[in-house]
């Protein structure tokens, strides 16, 4: 175990560093990171790029059979979940002032995936069941079930927030699900409505450079002609809303899926590294003090440790 002088002189760079951010402050370290490491998260995000690749193969390749689309997106599910591990652990790591390689994060988050894995489907059960079902049976159910269910919407929509930190702990802090679950539980105790303002607010953000983005490149294909007859709205609303676009130009449409697929992937690091950021914040807060936090955090040390010598 580290005595306090070894592990003051290993942090020593970072002690003015770790301390309680403010949302602006979040926001800037998460620009400076993603900019100052381009390299390092674009080799982990490859891996999110070919999974979407696969997505878009399976979806133009399969015959038309009922649950195509999801069949194609739990495909590639396994490849985004391992680049999201993989961004954890990079943001973590240089966040700290360390080095890490992009295998070297890819290979540990798949030492940890499977708890990762469960932990991640427990969140997400909580976002699908209440969101996406009422989003594709509310067109077909009465307004008076409607309402029903979406007064149910705040219990889910807590725990979504309560439980945001879950897969930070079995990675970084090397806990099993359950105890992840109440260490998530713990650091968000008491600044819920932060933290649910601060992560809606990076959602909304890499959204937004998504679509700036796609609508720029729309722009740009508009007016050269290269989208020939292809409906100018029906292109604004793929930019926006990701529906599919109905167009017989074969290379408008390899264009804009490129697009999609390079805009995506490039956005995707944005709201996982302000996730991270705000775990350490909140860790900082709750451990009173920056270097408490430094002298006890062995674990990030055996994490780094691990992913380098395996």
């Amino acid at each position: 175990m580290l005595n306090p002088n070894e592990a003051t002189q290993l942090y020593d760079s970072n002690t003015s560093t770790l301390q309680p951010m403010r949302f602006s402050e979040i926001l800037d370290t998460t620009f400076s990171l993603y900019r100052k490491y381009f390299l390092l998260f674009l080799g982990i995000i490859a891996l999110h790029f070919f999974g979407k690749l696969v997505t878009y193969s399976l979806e133009g390749f399969l015959p038309n059979i009922p649950l195509k689309s999801v069949i194609a997106s739990l495909v590639s599910e396994p490849f985004a979940i391992v680049s999201m591990g993989g961004i954890i652990i990079a943001s973590a790591i240089t966040y700290l002032g360390r080095h890490i390689t992009s295998r070297d994060a890819l290979r540990y988050t798949l030492q940890r995936f499977f708890p990762m894995f469960g932990g991640y489907l427990l969140w997400l059960l909580f976002f699908v069941i209440p969101f996406i079902s009422i989003s594709r049976v509310g067109r077909g159910i009465s307004p008076e079930l409607l309402a029903m269910l979406l007064t149910c919407i705040p219990l889910p929509t807590y725990f979504l927030v309560r439980w945001l930190f879950v897969v930070e702990a079995v990675l970084l802090e090397k806990l099993p699900i359950g105890a992840s679950l109440k260490r998530s539980s713990e650091l968000v105790r008491g600044m819920w409505w932060r933290v649910c303002s601060i992560s809606i607010s990076f959602l909304i953000l890499s959204g937004a450079i998504s679509i700036i983005f796609k609508v720029s490149v729309v722009c740009i294909l508009v007016l050269t002609n290269i989208a020939g007859e292809t409906d100018v709205i029906g292109i604004i609303r793929w930019a926006i809303m990701e529906s599919t676009i109905d167009s017989s130009n074969l290379p408008f449409y390899a264009i804009m899926t490129c697009t999609d697929l390079v805009v995506d992937t490039l956005t995707f690091p944005i709201w996982i590294i302000g996730n991270t950021l705000l775990y350490f914040d909140l860790r900082i807060r709750k451990d009173q003090s920056d270097i408490e936090i430094q002298i006890n955090d062995n674990r990030l040390t055996e994490v780094e440790t691990d992913a380098k010598s395996n």
